[in-house]
């Protein structure tokens, strides 16, 4: 006898309620295609496939089988097919249900990577918002012309103005690039600060920097140029190198593309030569130097995001930055493991996830503006 539509909904329900919560009795046969929903294999297809859900293809694809089914016979039992359209309601209404709570998470976690965006403080109290295009800035001593993400510094003829202290602060999820009044060029990385004079003055170019930044300095022998952070001094005559110099990370970083620059902390001093790295232990204050790929510590500034053989720390630490999201490990080990990864730094974050789970070592989970970390 044929069953109603409410009938078969109910026997959906109750499949549904096995399936999802393991609550209710199933046959053996039931049970075997319980299992097999349960195997996890959803899930993995899930995590490589949910982005590319056209709902609506699949909806199409469902009414045209529906339709196909009005106007042909099959040749199979009564009962099986009373199974077959309980399976259907079931997969359609459980599965529909949660590919579409899937599809709403997806939208909530979608992270952002970052943007042209800072503001300049002047002596500390007066604030600018930088996100003007073609306007002119006029300071003491000195001008700007700021232009969608960049801001470059010349200086006046007036000599008899005081010199006024610029600091760029970038937020995290932001960038920024500044050409300094003696035409050293500053890519400025997120969550950075870069401290100035708006005119240099004196015998040395000093900037103080927090976080990260890439520099070109335009050579001059008689004033040299100084990077100070709070642990260390870069003293250079003109060079490219990058500084990586964030308070709250265990090491500060001195990389050298091109030329050469001198390194200070205290009684300490070192030369790099290109493609050489200085690495500075904030706690202990010990330091090494190393050969490395110096293209791979300046590759955010071409629009890329490299590491190689990095601690999982470190490489989640930049990603907090730049995407401006929480990292919580499961376990502290976790942190030590090691990975190589080299990504496009305006994609979306789940691609540089993926890469790494691809290892087989480690798990991610994003929840909103959070990322846990797995084994």
């Amino acid at each position: 006898m044929k069953e109603s539509t409410e009938k078969y909904i109910e026997k959906a329900e109750k499949w549904s309620k096995i399936i999802l919560t393991d609550e209710g009795e199933a046959s053996d046969q039931d049970q075997e295609v319980f299992e097999s929903l349960k195997s996890g294999a959803y899930a993995n297809w899930r995590k490589q496939h949910i982005h590319r859900f056209d709902k609506d293809h699949v909806k199409s694809r469902v009414d045209a089988e529906l339709q196909i089914n009005k106007t042909r016979k099959i040749g199979i039992p009564q009962w099986l097919q009373s199974v077959a359209a309980v399976l259907i309601i079931a997969m359609l209404a459980a599965g529909g249900y949660w590919i579409y709570s899937d599809m709403q998470t997806l939208k909530e976690n979608h992270l952002l990577p970052g943007s042209s965006m800072a503001y300049l403080e002047i002596d500390n109290q007066e604030k600018i918002e930088l996100t003007g295009k073609d306007t002119l800035l006029l300071f003491k001593e000195s001008k700007a012309e700021l232009d969608s993400g960049r801001i470059v510094y010349s200086s006046s003829e007036a000599q008899n103005q005081k010199v006024e202290y610029h600091r760029i602060n970038v937020p995290r999820n932001g960038e920024f690039f500044v050409v300094l009044s003696d035409g050293t060029k500053v890519w400025i990385n997120s969550g950075s600060q870069l401290g100035f004079h708006s005119k240099f003055t004196g015998k040395q170019r000093i900037v103080h920097l927090e976080g990260e930044a890439y520099f070109e300095v335009s050579k001059n022998p008689e004033q040299p140029f100084v990077v100070r952070t709070n642990n260390m001094d870069v003293r250079v005559l003109g060079t490219h190198f990058n500084v990586k110099a964030y308070d709250d990370d265990e090491f500060t970083y001195a990389t050298l593309n091109e030329g050469k620059v001198h390194v200070f902390k205290g009684e300490m001093s070192e030369v790099l030569q290109p493609d050489e790295q200085l690495v500075l232990n904030n706690n202990t204050k010990a330091f090494k130097k190393q050969i490395v790929d110096a293209s791979i510590y300046s590759a955010w500034v071409k629009g890329k995001m490299m590491f190689k053989d990095e601690r999982l720390e470190d490489i989640m630490n930049s990603l907090s930055r730049w995407y401006d999201v929480s990292v919580f490990y499961r376990t502290e080990e976790l942190k030590d493991r090691r990975f190589s990864i080299s990504t496009n730094r305006y994609g979306d974050i789940q691609t540089l996830l993926d890469q790494m789970e691809l290892t087989n070592r480690v798990r991610f989970e994003i929840n909103k503006n959070a990322i846990v970390v797995k084994p």
